[in-house]
C-alpha cells in the first residue's frame, strides 16, 4: 500500500514536471480555450493527458531500456515534432488572418450543424499526436521511473503511477484551456485574431528552436 501511494504521489510530481512549463502544446491550449471554449475545447486536454500517460505506461513497461530505445532514434523524433509545430502554427496563422466577418460566418456555419463540428471530433486526436511525436516526454518517465526502482515495480504501483501522471497532466491542461476561455466572448474579434496570431507565432518560433537544436 505504501509503495502505490508513494508511486501515485511520484506519477503527480513527474506529470505536473511534464506539464507545467510553457511550451508549444501549452500556448495551443490556451488559444483552443480562447478561441472555442472550455467545453469545446477540453477534448484537446485530454488528448495531452492521455499522450502523457500512454507515454508513462511505455516507461513503466519497458523501464530503463525505453530512454535509449528514444534517443537512438534522435534526431528524427524531434525534427519531425518541429515540423508538425511548424504546419499547425501556419494552419493557425491563416485562420487568424480571417475577417471577423469571416469568423462570423464560420462560427454561424458550424452552430447550425449537429452540434459538433468535425474540428472538434478532430481535436483530441490532433493534440494526443502533437504531444506524441515529443520523445522528451517518453525519455523523461523512463528516468523517472528508473528513480523509484522499487517502488514501481509491481502491477498496482505501476498503475498508480501511470494514473498520477494522467490527472497531473490532466489537470493542468484543463486550466489552460479554462484560462483561454475565461477571455471567450469577453475580448472582441479584432483583439482574439491578434491573440491567435501572436499564440501561433509563438508556436512557430518554438517549431523552429526545436528543429534547430535536433540538428545542431
Amino acid at each position: 500500500m505504501e509503495d502505490t501511494t508513494t508511486a501515485f504521489a511520484g506519477g503527480l510530481v513527474a506529470g505536473l514536471a511534464v506539464a507545467v512549463p510553457l511550451g508549444a502544446i501549452g500556448v495551443l491550449l490556451l488559444t483552443e480555450g480562447l478561441r472555442h471554449g472550455l467545453p469545446r475545447a477540453w477534448g484537446a486536454a485530454a488528448g495531452v493527458a492521455t499522450a502523457d500517460a500512454l507515454c508513462a505506461v511505455a516507461a513503466v513497461l519497458l523501464g530503463a531500456a525505453a530512454a535509449p530505445l528514444v534517443t537512438g532514434l534522435a534526431p528524427w523524433p524531434a525534427v519531425t515534432g518541429g515540423f508538425v509545430l511548424l504546419a499547425v502554427a501556419a494552419r493557425g496563422l491563416v485562420r487568424g488572418l480571417r475577417t471577423p466577418a469571416s469568423d462570423a460566418l464560420a462560427t454561424t456555419a458550424s452552430s447550425s450543424g449537429h452540434g459538433r463540428s468535425p474540428g472538434t471530433l478532430r481535436r483530441p486526436a490532433t493534440f494526443f499526436a502533437l504531444t506524441m511525436v515529443n520523445p522528451a516526454t517518453l525519455v523523461y518517465f523512463a528516468a523517472v521511473t528508473t528513480s523509484l526502482d522499487g517502488v514501481v515495480r509491481t502491477l498496482a504501483s505501476g498503475a498508480a503511477f501511470v494514473v498520477g501522471v494522467g490527472l497531473a497532466s490532466l489537470s493542468w491542461q484543463t486550466l489552460l484551456v479554462a484560462a483561454g476561455s475565461a477571455l471567450e466572448g469577453r475580448v472582441g474579434p479584432g483583439v482574439q485574431s491578434l491573440t491567435t496570431l501572436a499564440g501561433n507565432l509563438v508556436v512557430a518560433v518554438l517549431g523552429v528552436v526545436v528543429v534547430a537544436d535536433a540538428l545542431r
